[in-house]
């Protein structure tokens, strides 16, 4: 037999193994049983008398390749019981292991999180959020406007974690937090903008990031769930911060507050910081900058009952007021612009500290620090609401 005759040989052999494969029995079975799931995008976890799960969810519909996004809710005794009226409601298996978010309802405690993780398949490093009132609320207003957008699931937690000054949190890194010696866990609160919409159906004007750079939010910012007659969702607002202990959400921090958090506590190194600058006898409002890099560190004194708080921030200046700021005296204008970023950076973690008080929380993990280092002092003296702050902030201008 020569070789080209044993090639051919080869070919329809490896083809017929080939169809084999992809028409046998398992296979199709296989097909049958992917068709039959429904993929859970965003979770979201109420509380009260019973628990109550609401699903934003993707199904394949009759078209071929489509599929269609919608919401459903649930309720029972317990979180297992609720996962399994989920299954019940949709009519077939639904998938938790692609969940992308889970965003927690105001009454709903801790504990369930804990369930979530270790009773459904709801992974370790989902995003966590946060909603002012009823998560179910939330996650129609979402779906509705990802309807509008094309965003997909957590594209914005995930676009605030990188690109964003927020300080975001996944569900192991929340449970981790809860369980330390701080006892103390966050995550973003997530609120919708709403706007008139127009005559011709298009979005209104009303969604900007609401406040401005450390301050709070305007007026126009509509509350989850809200919006009368002739108004739409047209933007998402992450700017204030939920805190939690183990009994469930003790308060909330302004957007101020929740940037100090920001810079001590989370892994943020990209944003804007936007400060006044005193030049000259002038007061230059508003000069902004985009943050390249940051380093935070707190180290702790149990002698004195000191924590001090280590920010080295790298700045990259831009905008016409910097600009004109700089023509005029280039190394004045440095002195001037560090010492206006310093100021601000310190202020926004001051005010995180100060109103973390009110609900003694400690979102800046102080206790943490000392529990590490000076576990016998934390034992026996450690009084987080006496403890000192010193700052120590390093500007590097790019």
């Amino acid at each position: 037999m020569t070789t080209r005759k044993k090639l051919l040989i080869y070919k329809v052999l490896l083809f017929l193994f080939a169809f084999f494969i992809a028409f046998m029995p398992s296979t199709a079975l296989r097909n049958k049983e992917v068709n039959s799931r429904v993929i859970v995008g965003i979770l979201g976890l109420d509380g009260g008398e019973k628990v109550s799960l609401t699903a934003q969810y993707v199904m394949p519909t009759e078209a071929q390749g489509s599929t269609g996004k919608d919401t459903v809710t649930v309720e029972g005794d317990t979180l297992d019981e609720a996962a399994e009226a989920l299954n019940t409601a949709l009519g077939r298996r639904v998938e938790l292991g692609h969940c992308s978010m889970v965003i927690v309802g105001k009454d709903a405690k801790p504990e369930l999180l804990g369930s979530l993780m270790t009773a459904t398949d709801v992974t370790a490093d989902v995003w966590m959020a946060a909603a002012d009132g009823k998560a179910e609320d939330l996650i129609a207003d979402l779906t509705e406007f990802m309807s509008k957008t094309g965003a997909t699931d957590a594209d914005f937690i995930a676009y605030s974690a990188r690109k964003a000054h927020i300080a975001t949190n996944t569900l192991l890194g929340f449970l981790s937090d809860l369980g330390s010696a701080s006892k103390t866990a966050y995550m973003p609160l997530v609120e919708m903008q709403s706007g008139k919409a127009s005559e011709s159906g298009d979005s209104g004007s009303g969604g900007g990031s609401g406040g401005g750079e450390g301050g709070d939010s305007g007026s126009s910012g509509g509350e989850s769930g809200s919006g009368g007659e002739g108004e739409q969702k047209t933007g998402m607002k992450v700017e204030k911060l939920a805190l939690y202990d183990e009994s469930g959400r003790v308060g909330v921090l302004d957007s101020t507050s929740a940037r100090g958090v920001a810079w001590v506590s989370a892994p943020v190194e990209k944003g804007t910081v936007c400060s006044d600058v005193e030049f000259n006898g002038k007061t230059i409002k508003g000069v902004c900058g985009r943050l390249l890099k940051k380093h935070s560190s707190v180290k702790v004194d149990q002698k004195m009952g000191i924590a001090t708080i280590k920010i080295k921030a790298f700045i990259e200046p831009h905008g016409d007021k910097f600009n004109s700021l700089f023509a005029t005296n280039s190394s004045k204008a440095n002195e001037a612009l560090i010492a206006g970023y310093k100021k601000k950076i310190q202020g926004e973690v001051e005010s995180a500290f100060s109103n973390s008080l009110a609900s003694n929380s400690d979102p800046l993990f102080i206790g943490r620090e000392f529990y590490r280092h000076c576990p016998d002092y934390y034992k026996s003296q450690y009084d987080y609401n006496n403890i000192k702050i010193k700052y120590e902030i390093e500007i590097s201008l790019k």
